[in-house]
């Protein structure tokens, strides 16, 4: 999407209501030579990405909150309910998580290096696209990581007869990212 900068913004307040990252913007906004030089009539790009995999921290809702929520615990750090809050437990969950991996800034905000590093799908799909099932892997599993529903999934690979018994090395169509 474009966004036409207004008098006073930022790219860091731009980045948070459009639930991105400064650097997120910058990468697709080549004419941007300093960060700290926008200009009121300025058109940015705002990835649109950013829907699929946002910036969150602590205080925000709604499903991608559930969705990181989700990814944690299947990464084994409990985030507490999977209630689509961004409180204190799944920020604790977070930052355990950023912990443990040495190239993830430890600052308990849910970016795009950090939903990387859990496995989620956060480019556009306009097409379905082939995955190989990956061992521990549930068509649950895989439909969080790809941002799409099971049903979807199921839907699209009619060789799956039980939505239960997938196999490692199993090759599976995942549809567009705009098939929720």
């Amino acid at each position: 999407m474009t966004y036409i900068v207004q008098t006073g913004d930022t790219l860091y307040q731009i980045a948070h209501r459009f639930n991105t990252s400064v650097n997120a913007i910058i990468s697709v906004n080549p004419q941007i030579s300093n960060p700290n030089a926008i200009f009121p009539g300025q058109t940015l790009i705002i990835p649109t990405y950013a829907e699929t995999c946002p910036l969150l921290r602590q205080g925000d809702r709604g499903p991608a909150v559930s969705r990181l929520q989700t990814l944690l615990r299947i990464a084994l750090f409990n985030p507490g309910p999977i209630d689509g809050i961004f409180g204190s437990r799944t920020q604790a969950a977070l930052l355990a998580f950023q912990k443990t991996l040495k190239e993830l800034d430890l600052t308990g905000v849910a970016d795009q290096e950090t939903w990387a590093a859990l496995g989620a799908e956060c480019q556009p799909r306009s097409k379905v696209t082939n995955y190989t099932v990956r061992l521990g892997d549930s068509l649950f599993i895989i439909a969080t990581r790809f941002n799409v529903s099971v049903q979807n999934i199921l839907k699209i690979n009619p060789q799956i007869t039980n939505p239960n018994a997938i196999l490692a090395g199993q090759i599976i169509k995942i549809p567009p990212s705009n098939s929720n």
